[in-house]
C-alpha cells in the first residue's frame, strides 16, 4: 500500500497544482487576458454574431484550460515520479550516509 501512494503522491501534487493555476488564470484578470472577464469584456465590442460565437464557445475555452490543465498535471507528474525512481530522494538528500564519530 505504502508504494501505491509514493507512486501517485507526485502526479497528484502536479495535476492539483495545474488545475489551480488554470482556475486562478481563468477567474483572475492578468497579463495574459485569458481570464473570463477579460474575454467577455472584448467580447462586448463585436457585433452580435460574434459576440454570440465567443459567449458561445466560451465553456468550451474553460473546458479546456481545466482539462488541459490536468493533462499536463499527469504528465509532469509522471515525469517527476520517473526522476524519483531513477535517483531516489534518499541519495539525493545523503539521507542513507553514515555520519562518522
Amino acid at each position: 500500500m505504502r508504494k501505491l501512494v509514493s507512486q501517485n503522491i507526485s502526479k497528484f501534487i502536479i495535476t492539483v497544482t495545474a488545475i489551480y493555476m488554470a482556475y486562478y488564470l481563468l477567474l483572475h484578470d492578468n497579463f495574459l487576458h485569458s481570464s473570463i472577464a477579460s474575454i467577455i469584456d472584448s467580447a462586448n465590442r463585436l457585433n452580435i454574431k460574434e459576440h454570440l460565437l465567443i459567449v458561445g464557445l466560451l465553456p468550451i475555452y474553460i473546458a479546456m484550460m481545466i482539462f488541459g490543465a490536468a493533462l499536463a498535471g499527469v504528465y509532469l507528474g509522471s515525469k517527476l515520479q520517473l526522476l524519483f525512481d531513477r535517483y531516489p530522494i534518499q541519495n539525493i538528500l545523503w539521507l542513507n550516509t553514515k555520519i562518522s564519530d
